[in-house]
């Protein structure tokens, strides 16, 4: 990267003050010693601080070779030390995507260090150009906060459904069957909080689930099987409108998805053969998920699921019983 042709703004971005645990503060010299080599870190460095030099810092004469994580962490220990960190994380984000010397700058891994940082109470606002407190509930919103529009990421993606609501509709009408609805959106948005999932469009019986950041494909399976064990709960539970046992059957596909802010406008084919292998390849209670999917489970979780034909071109595994039953 040619930090040198990068020019930033060094003004102060804001009044608040970031204080990184342990493991957050590692993740962003990782970040930064994964994404450039350590004259790079350098340069990045005396944007905010021009004095700033990673031999004097280290005690090592410029014929030293100083690693990337070295540097990085040299880096992010002054930024701290000289109250810079929000102006720092404002740098990282505006150099990324970036174009500089002909060529787009992306630093892999921000993303992911931004939503972390969002756990802790802070995100950065487009819009100021500020690292400010979060005054919302981030959890529920379908870019985790941080994903950028029209930019490529790794999903993994679920349909979910409720097998024969417009039957259901018809046996005990639209207004209980709303409120069945709002019951099993309720259950199912718990459970999605505890693997950091989104919901990306839903239509009360039914719609699209996206995991991305660390390990989707194994995130999102597990979800659907925890899905399917808690049908026998929402079934027998006492806040249950209606007298009949539902079930759900879901189906997993996982790859590169451009995303878009409006999440209901984003057409892939991702998506659409997740939805088609929910309807065409998982019956009620089960789940089927594409070889795609099956390559990234650790081998027990592989073993949950038995190969099927092919389906659309594609290899595909499926549960071999109900998940809802015992």
């Amino acid at each position: 990267m040619l930090l040198k042709n990068f020019k930033y703004n060094r003004e102060d971005t804001s009044n608040v003050m970031i204080e990184l645990d342990p493991s957050l503060k590692n993740l962003l010299i990782e970040t930064i010693s994964g994404n450039m080599p350590s004259d790079q870190i350098e340069a990045l460095g005396q944007m905010l601080i021009p004095s700033f030099s990673i031999y004097e810092l280290s005690g090592k004469g410029k014929n030293f070779t100083i690693a990337p994580k070295t540097a990085a962490e040299l880096l992010v220990n002054i930024m701290i030390e000289k109250k810079h960190l929000e102006s720092f994380i404002k740098l990282l984000v505006e150099l990324d995507e970036e174009t500089i010397g002909g060529k787009e700058i992306h630093i892999q891994g921000l993303e992911y260090f931004l939503q972390n940082l969002a756990n802790i109470g802070y995100i950065y606002d487009p819009v100021k150009r500020k690292v400010i407190p979060l005054k919302k509930d981030i959890k529920q919103s379908p870019s985790w906060g941080v994903l950028k529009n029209k930019r490529t990421y790794h999903f993994a993606v679920l349909s979910i459904d409720i097998v024969g609501s417009s039957e259901l509709v018809r046996e005990f009408g639209r207004e209980k069957m709303e409120k069945f609805y709002a019951f099993f959106g309720s259950v199912m948005r718990e459970r999605l909080t505890a693997y950091d999932g989104r919901i990306w469009s839903w239509a009360g019986d039914g719609g699209i689930v996206a995991f991305t950041f660390k390990q989707p494909e194994l995130n999102a399976v597990q979800f659907s099987i925890e899905m399917q064990r808690i049908v026998l709960l929402v079934n027998t539970n006492a806040r249950n409108p209606i007298s009949r046992d539902v079930a759900i059957r879901i189906g997993v596909n996982a790859g590169d998805i451009v995303f878009l802010m409006d999440t209901g406008r984003m057409v892939s084919d991702v998506i659409n053969l997740a939805a088609h292998l929910e309807k065409g390849g998982a019956n009620p209670g089960m789940i089927s998920i594409t070889g795609k999917v099956w390559k990234e489970l650790p081998s027990k979780m592989q073993d949950v699921f038995s190969p099927e034909d092919d389906f659309e071109g594609q290899s595909h595994y499926r549960t071999p019983a109900r998940l809802d039953q015992f």
